[in-house]
Formats: C-alpha cells, sequence, structure tokens
C-alpha cells in the first residue's frame, strides 16, 4: 500500500479515535445506534430538531421510502447527512433560491439533490478511500473524499467542500455521516470547472486556443448522453510564474513559436496541453501501489509510480529541485502533486493540480494487464460483490459479441489466483472482440489468462488488429488458471488496438485479462 495512504489513514484513525466523545457530550448522540430497529428514514425524522431541511426535501423527493428499506442490491446505503445549518448557508449563497421553499419547489432539483447525498452501498469511514468512493450515489454520480489538516488531525473532506462532524451512525439498513456543508450536485465538465479559477486562467487558455476544451463537453453515443471520461494534471498560474511564463503568448513562444495551426495534433502546444489529459477517471487512490503508464490524449503516456512515500509523475524525467541536509543530497526528479488541492471532481472524472511544470517524456514500456475495466458496464459490476449475466452486447462501449449462450462477470473471494478476484465468462459458438487502450511502442509477449482445466472449455484462436497471431488453444486441458503466451507482438505506433478470440470448437472461456509484457 502506498505509504502516503498509509499515513493518512493512520491519522483518520486518529481523527475517528479523538471524536468518540462526540456521541457522549452531545445528547442528541446518545449511543451509536448500532444494532437498533431504526432506518434511516426513521433516524432523520426522529432528529428532526437538527434534520427538518433534509427530512423535507427527503419527502418532497420521494426518497424517504427508499431510505426506510433494505437497499435491493443487498449492500444498504450510506447517506451524507448536511444538518438545518448546513442548508441555512447553502440557501443564503445561492443565487437561484432566496428561501427554502423555493428550493423545495424545485422538484427536478430536489430529486437530484438528495439521491446525490446517497451512496448506493453501506460505507465506515474507516473504508473512504483517498479518492472515488467504491460506488456511485443514487444520483448516478460519484463522490470524493479527500483529507485536510486540522491541528493534530486529519479530516475527511466530501467533494473538497463538506467535512465529516460525526461519522459510522450505524443503522439497520446502513450508515449515516453528518456533514457540515451541503453537497451540490456536480454540473461542471473539466473545463467548466477550471473557467472559474482565475488562478488556472494559462492552462484554461491554452484548452481553448487547442480546441481540446471541447472534449470534455457532453456527448450523445447511440442516443446516450454522456461525459467522456477523463482526468487533468494541471500547473496552477504560480507554476508556470515561477518559470517565466504568464500569458497564453508566453505558452505559446516555449511549445509552438513557429505553428500556429494549434488545433493540429502535431502542433507542440496541442501536444503540451493533450498531454495534461488522461483517458479515465483517475483519482489519487487510483495510484495506489501502481507503477504504470497511463494513457493520455498526446502522442505520449505519463508514467506513475505509486509505490513510495510520493505519489512520482515522470520519474526520471528532469531535476526539478535539490535537497541538501547536512552531508546528503538528494534531487527531486519527478513532478509533485499537490495533494490537498487534487481529487477534483467533475463531470468527467478528476483534477489534480501539479507542483511543476509538466513536459512529455518518453517513459520506459511496463507490463499492461487489461481487465475489461475500460468499458463502463464491467467497471460497473466490479464495483459490487455479485455475478452479473449481460444480454445485449449495445449495452458495451469496449467490447463486442456474437455467438454466445452467455456471457457473465464473476466476482470470486479474495486470494482466488485471478487478478481482482474476478474474470469474465463466454460460452457458445462465439466472436468476442475487446478494444484495448493505447500501447506505448516496442517489443510485448501477447498473453492470455483463462482457465484451462475443465472438459467443456472451447479451443479458440486469437487475433490481434484482424490478424492471427499464435496457434490453436486447447483449454480442455492444462492448469485450472493459466497464463498462455500467445505471440510476441512488435508495435511501433502508440495507439490503440482490437482483440479478438474466436472459438474453433465451441465451449466455455473464462477470461481473466490480457496482458501485454515487455521483452
Amino acid at each position: 500500500m502506498n505509504k502516503v495512504f498509509c499515513l493518512i489513514s493512520f491519522l483518520f484513525i486518529i481523527f475517528m479515535v479523538a471524536c468518540e466523545p462526540e456521541y457522549t457530550i452531545t445528547p442528541f448522540f446518545e449511543g451509536i445506534y448500532k444494532g437498533r430497529n431504526e432506518s434511516i428514514t426513521e433516524f432523520i425524522v426522529n432528529k428532526a430538531d437538527t434534520f427538518a431541511r433534509f427530512r423535507d426535501l427527503m419527502i418532497a423527493g420521494n426518497l424517504d421510502k427508499t431510505l426506510s428499506a433494505f437497499n435491493p442490491h443487498g449492500d444498504n446505503y450510506t447517506l451524507f447527512l448536511p444538518t438545518n445549518e448546513a442548508f441555512d448557508r447553502f440557501i443564503s449563497n445561492s443565487k437561484k433560491y432566496n428561501s427554502f421553499q423555493d428550493l423545495l419547489d424545485d422538484k427536478d432539483y430536489v430529486n437530484e439533490l438528495v439521491r446525490y447525498h446517497v451512496v448506493n452501498m453501506a460505507l465506515r469511514a474507516n473504508d473512504f478511500p483517498y479518492g472515488a468512493l467504491p460506488d456511485t450515489s443514487l444520483s448516478g454520480d460519484l463522490l470524493s473524499i479527500s483529507y485536510r489538516s486540522h491541528g493534530d488531525t486529519v479530516l475527511p473532506i466530501v467533494n473538497n467542500n463538506a467535512s465529516l462532524i460525526i461519522y459510522d451512525i450505524e443503522l439497520i439498513n446502513g450508515f449515516i455521516h453528518i456533514i457540515d456543508e451541503v453537497l451540490e450536485p456536480i454540473v461542471f465538465n473539466n473545463y467548466e470547472w477550471l473557467k472559474q479559477y482565475p488562478e488556472y486562467s494559462i492552462f484554461t487558455m491554452a484548452l481553448e486556443t487547442t480546441g481540446l476544451s471541447d472534449t470534455f463537453a457532453v456527448q450523445v453515443s447511440d442516443a446516450k448522453i454522456i461525459n467522456p471520461p477523463s482526468s487533468l494534471f494541471v500547473e496552477p498560474d504560480e507554476i508556470f510564474n515561477n518559470e517565466g511564463i504568464f500569458t497564453i503568448d508566453d505558452l505559446i513562444n516555449k511549445y509552438s513559436p513557429d505553428n500556429q495551426d494549434y488545433y493540429s495534433s502535431s502542433n507542440g502546444l496541442y501536444q503540451f496541453v493533450a498531454y495534461h489529459i488522461m483517458e479515465g477517471k483517475v483519482f489519487l487512490n487510483d495510484f495506489e501501489g501502481q507503477n504504470t503508464n497511463y494513457n493520455t490524449f498526446s502522442d505520449l503516456p505519463i508514467s506513475v509510480d505509486g509505490t513510495g512515500i510520493d505519489i512520482k509523475v515522470n520519474s526520471g524525467s528532469k531535476i526539478f529541485d535539490t535537497l541538501i541536509s547536512g552531508n546528503d543530497t538528494s534531487f527531486i526528479d519527478f513532478i509533485m502533486i499537490n495533494y490537498n488541492l487534487s481529487n477534483v471532481i467533475s463531470k468527467n472524472g478528476a483534477i489534480h493540480f501539479i507542483q511543476n511544470i509538466m513536459e512529455q517524456y518518453t517513459p520506459k514500456p511496463r507490463q499492461y494487464i487489461f481487465q475489461f475495466y475500460e468499458d463502463p458496464l464491467i467497471f460497473s459490476a466490479s464495483q459490487r460483490p455479485n455475478t452479473y449475466e449481460f444480454e445485449d452486447p449495445e449495452d458495451f462501449e469496449k467490447i463486442t459479441w456474437h455467438g454466445v449462450k452467455y456471457i457473465k462477470y464473476v466476482k470470486l473471494g479474495s486470494s482466488s489466483g485471478y487478478y481482482n478476484d474476478d474474470y469474465l465468462e463466454i460460452e457458445g459458438e462465439f466472436s468476442i472482440t475487446y478494444e484495448i487502450p493505447k500501447i506505448l511502442p516496442g517489443l510485448y509477449m501477447l498473453q492470455i489468462t483463462a482457465n484451462a482445466n475443465y472438459y467443456n472449455n472451447a479451443f479458440i484462436q486469437i487475433f490481434l488488429d484482424d490478424r492471427r497471431v499464435g496457434g490453436n488453444i486447447n483449454l480442455t486441458s492444462g492448469a485450472s488458471y493459466n497464463t498462455i503466451d500467445i505471440n510476441p507482438i512488435s508495435f511501433i505506433n502508440y495507439e490503440k488496438h482490437q482483440l479478438r478470440i474466436q472459438t474453433l470448437i465451441p465451449g466455455r472461456l473464462t477470461w481473466d485479462c490480457v496482458i501485454f509484457k515487455p521483452i
């Protein structure tokens, strides 16, 4: 585990222990309610002197019945519950509502607001990650957790805004964590969030100049409205200023002095900005324990090492600082993250702020392990403990298939031997194609991991970018969990690929992952 997160967890435990007396010195919360026969709704109604505002909104938004019952998914709920005072501050700061009644009358927003505060699974405070919570709210949005120093303790902060006042009130259908501010549903994409703050004006203008600001906007795909998933590394203006860059013109002169076609992917400014945009929703906790390359919108990936005390971005790319202590000299040869500001959540993903200018850097090839999580349907299934059978190939974004009797996601217990203790199971006379994210040029051994010791397994063949690779594979014999070498593969360009598995003899495929191992 990343030592940064270990330290935060340790300090958080101290915070939790220090806060325990809140229950005994605050008559309102005498008892922790563990095992008490009271639902989340009953708790709120019975404590209306403190939670009347949320109670009224909950009833108006038809959420009271939901929070009176068990979660049909079997994992209960987590409610971040604002106090009446929090709602009073929300109204006083609002440009839209002049009174609480005005808010109550806005039925559409009330429905979204109350559901935004409820996470679709039960979470104790010590289960919080340093990043996005493992399941969405009932409004379908992710909430993020960061931590902030407060004297000798570290406080958990929801969406970089609301602090926990009291935590882990355990009820029969989940947990309540009381917060000091209202959580406003995220309506901004990455670019729109940055646009609000003048301290990020240089990078924001660079997004506009290159047209990359448009990549975060809502898109319509197969009648579904989506914000393309992506995350940002951003330098505040003061970081640019330290290097003599005070305007967008200064940035242009540094990276594209002789090419004014800023919308072109071959333009230096375009590549600089695109290099700051990571594919997918990536929070700080996703870097934990990882030392790998993350794909960007540019011609190169970012290297992130989260295995040590610090999260190191592009380690070895440049010496940014020299630290001298007595006779010891150490060099800071990686881009540092500003942890206190990062994990800003947007409609697209996360925004992280860095303390050095991040220029393109070619990292060494690393092992790639792909487990289908790029597809939102698979990722969503992976957040739950159950097995899910899929019916419609149109529901997938990164996987296409035909000829299957069934395809399902299977979640196993811990220490199963499978990566992340899960796999896809397919049966039939099928063809299944998986869109592989971009891979850095280099020579790799292509491998797949699958069950290979079952009489009803299939005989398969592998195609990469419509070219057959390797020989016929008999999955009826071999180890129960088998990593199979397919073929050495040489990639010339940094681009996506299509991997297809097709049956020669129908049967079952228990497919764990695809691996590209540097040779």
